[in-house]
């Protein structure tokens, strides 16, 4: 009875007493305080099926776990979004839409080869604690507070690292090429979460920018970045959105609005309950009025399918890519007791010319909702989809997903490539390569040196013709692959060299000077980058005349 009343209670809050929430980290909202007579026979017959469970289930359960698989099934009957938020999941989002947390400053992950250890992939950000304390990419950890990390996930790994500003953990490091154990006491500290990940010029004259997901300062730190890049300067932009789930709703207008003039619409919401129904239009001056070219691909979704969606109906961008993920639900976040939360799709999102962005979830299960990877119900075909105008009077198709001006797949790894990326073959050999273990290195490593000790990467010509991956270098490669009793053919390694050469330099750039400058050796076998730069003078004419037409295009691998 005990259990009886406590669920009764909980759930009496839940159904009519929420504390009240944010929409896109905004807007408040509380329901409505009734509650009809099926409602009370509701609570009745769950607590009375919680309490056969307590006393009779084979094993002890908790409660709480009951109870919040209850109201997860509950709204998940609803749409595949809707969802309960238990404290831990809820903490997470509320970090990630501040984007802050307390820790470190570093990225790791688990070694494959060397169970019970975790590698820094890359040098920590200056001022953080572990630059301050001296941790470089490659430094493996094997201890925390003085316990053997054998059997942590890397989840676990991290959340031991992360705790209250101020406070120390204390870690044991080993790092190549020293025998002894480094043992440090670390000051846990603000880290942001940067959420414009890069931001350089591709080729002279044309800039790139990529954003993870939108955050609280989403458009404060893509504000930096032009300034930054003078993006006036520029011939052409390239704004990459792929893989972008979305985030705060706040960020992707304020990101639109960089692009377009004031009062043209961005996004506009409808849904049933009061105050659902918005339209949202810019506010601000055109700060960016260069050719634009936006990538999407079949992740991105929410946010940035909001900023393609209204660059394209408005004629300010091309977009290339791939047809987007579909996911035009609203969510509300309520706050719930217990340090819980609830996110309820309360709205639809269209965009300018009232294309809906969300596909269709009614016909499959959930589960292939998520999973699909062929999208075939996503094509460019017009056949059951809706047909619009931008405002120049191009035909863009809406009920599913932001199809692009341009199709683009992206490349599919080789059977070997993939083997190699599950074995985490290149970063592991490019960690030997720069501690100097490879005797066919020596002219790479040197210049490898020489940038390392030059005040500034881009002190050092790009296209230094020693820092090569050379064929001698790509031998001792095969034989590492065969220590690790990695298979592979002649075919495999000539089929797949240039991706396997580039894949080295990768993540040996990545170790050495940070994730950006990897990213751009990355970028140079990127298909649909490469497009996005072949069509910005199209991106010019669209944006200068309103009138360009590019016809649908499809590109394979």
């Amino acid at each position: 009875m005990k259990h009886r009343f406590t669920v009764c209670a909980l759930l009496v809050i839940l159904a009519s007493s929420l504390a009240g929430g944010i929409f896109s980290g905004k807007v408040s909202a509380k329901p409505e305080a009734t509650e009809d007579i099926s409602s009370k026979e509701f609570l009745i017959h769950f607590s009375e099926a919680l309490d056969v469970i307590q006393r009779n289930y084979v094993d002890n359960v908790n409660p709480d776990r009951l109870i919040y698989s209850a109201i997860k099934g509950m709204l998940r009957s609803l749409d595949p979004h809707s969802n309960f938020l238990d404290p831990k999941e809820f903490a997470s989002l509320r970090e990630d839409q501040h984007g802050r947390y307390y820790g470190l400053g570093i990225r790791v992950r688990a070694l494959l080869h060397d169970r019970g250890r975790v590698v820094i992939v890359e040098p920590p950000l200056i001022g953080t604690p572990a630059e301050k304390k001296g941790l470089r990419a490659g430094d493996v950890i094997t201890r925390i507070e003085g316990e053997p990390i054998d059997d942590w996930t890397s989840e676990e790994v991290v959340n031991k690292l992360r705790g209250p500003r101020g406070t120390e953990v204390n870690i044991t490091v080993e790092r190549p090429g020293i025998p002894e154990r480094l043992e440090l006491s670390v000051e846990r500290d603000e880290i942001p979460l940067y959420t414009v990940t890069y931001a350089f010029e591709v080729k002279p004259g044309v800039g790139y920018i990529k954003i993870d997901r939108f955050s609280e300062s989403t458009s404060d730190e893509f504000s930096d970045k032009i300034k930054e890049m003078e993006v006036e300067k520029l011939s052409g932009l390239i704004l990459d959105l792929r893989d972008n789930p979305g985030g705060l709703l706040s960020q992707a207008i304020d990101i639109s609005d960089f692009f377009l003039p004031r009062r043209e619409t961005i996004v506009s919401t409808k849904g049933r309950a009061r105050g659902a129904d918005k339209i949202y239009r810019a506010d601000g001056a055109e700060r960016v009025k260069i050719p634009l070219v936006v990538l999407i691909n079949r992740h991105s979704a929410s946010g940035s399918e909001i900023v393609a969606g209204a660059l394209q109906d408005h004629d300010r961008a091309l977009i290339v890519g791939e047809t987007s993920f579909g996911k035009g639900l609203v969510q509300s976040v309520y706050t719930l007791g217990n340090d819980t939360g609830m996110a309820l799709t309360t709205a639809k999102y269209y965009t300018p010319s009232e294309r809906l962005i969300q596909r269709d979830y009614s016909v499959s299960s959930f589960e292939y909702y998520y999973m699909n990877e062929s999208r075939a119900d996503l094509s460019d075909s017009v056949s059951g989809r809706e047909v619009r105008k931008t405002d120049s009077g191009r035909t863009v198709l809406g009920g599913g997903g932001i199809t692009p001006d341009i199709t683009v797949s992206a490349r599919e790894l080789e059977r070997f490539e993939k083997v190699l990326e599950s074995k985490d073959a290149f970063f592991q050999y490019a960690r030997r390569l720069t501690s100097g273990q490879v005797a066919a290195a020596e002219g790479f490593t040197r210049q490898l040196n020489k940038i390392e000790a030059a005040e500034s990467i881009e002190t050092i010509p790009e296209t230094l013709p020693e820092l090569v991956i050379t064929e001698e270098i790509l031998a001792d490669f095969k034989d590492y692959l065969r220590s690790l009793n990695i298979e592979f053919s002649e075919e495999d390694i000539n089929d797949s060299q240039d991706f396997i050469k580039r894949r080295i330099k990768q993540d040996v750039f990545t170790s050495s000077f940070g994730l950006q400058e990897g990213y751009k050796i990355r970028v140079q076998g990127d298909a649909q980058l490469l497009k996005a730069l072949e069509v910005l003078p199209e991106a010019k004419l669209l944006m200068t005349s309103g009138r360009t037409k590019p016809a649908m295009q499809n590109q394979g691998n």
